[in-house]
């Protein structure tokens, strides 16, 4: 814990999860900031500076000292917000967390490619979810970018090395609106040979912002739709729903 430098802000615990970390008991850790406006996600406290900033830290020694109160109980420690590789000291803390015996799951959009070649490279992460948001065409339009060339060859770049690395992983895709079935074919053939991607349908907690609330009302491709393309996406890529 020496030397251990503030992280960018963890803003929320979750102290138990039973669906975040496939097949594991698990805290979530909530982190603020993200290099992406994607108007349909439910997070905006933890992408939109003006209201993240607000938010206070919680402060990591006491995250970690929780933690380790509870091991035995929990398998594993998920990393999410936001974007957690923003942070400069991420694997400072998320080497601390596997001196605890967890195991640590790593959600990200996949633009950070040189924090995830690290935190691979040196062993800090047993499962990755890298979110794909839609065909690489139409990236700017789902991240709410006006343009997103780089932002494309970054997340391929993070593909590749899930592709080539030894660590259990998923690509995964929230079915946003105006996402149709040819663009769900589409990026299922542009990630041929990754070991599992999931299909979330579009959810909108009524009791949270959207960062774009205009998307809240457009329609997007429901349960049923999406279960009944599943057998064409699995000609290219393991495919399944996560309803």
């Amino acid at each position: 814990m020496q030397n251990l430098r503030a992280l960018g802000k963890i803003v929320h615990v979750q102290p138990l999860s039973l669906q975040d970390f496939p097949g594991k008991l698990a805290a979530i850790l909530f982190f603020a900031g993200c290099n992406l406006r994607c108007p349909f996600c439910y997070n905006a406290e933890l992408v939109l500076p003006e209201l993240y900033s607000s938010l206070a830290p919680i402060p990591y020694e006491r995250i970690l000292q929780e933690l380790a109160e509870r091991r035995g109980f929990l398998d594993g420690v998920v990393l999410t917000g936001g974007e957690p590789l923003l942070s400069p000291d991420l694997p400072k803390f998320t080497c601390e967390l596997k001196k605890l015996g967890y195991l640590v799951k790593l959600d990200t959009n996949g633009t950070n490619p040189e924090a995830l070649a690290r935190l691979l490279g040196e062993g800090l992460l047993d499962y990755v979810a890298l979110d794909l948001k839609a065909p690489f065409l139409r990236y700017a339009e789902f991240t709410g970018l006006p343009r997103a060339e780089d932002v494309v060859e970054r997340v391929q770049a993070c593909l590749s090395l899930l592709r080539h690395g030894g660590c259990a992983y998923e690509v995964r895709t929230t079915v946003a609106p105006g996402l149709g079935e040819e663009d769900l074919r589409t990026m299922a053939q542009a990630i041929r040979g990754v070991r599992r991607y999931v299909l979330q349908p579009f959810f909108r907690p009524p009791e949270k912002r959207l960062v774009d609330e205009r998307w809240r009302e457009r329609l997007a491709l429901g349960e049923a739709e999406l279960r009944k393309l599943l057998p064409e996406l699995q000609k290219f890529v393991p495919t399944e729903l996560r309803a």
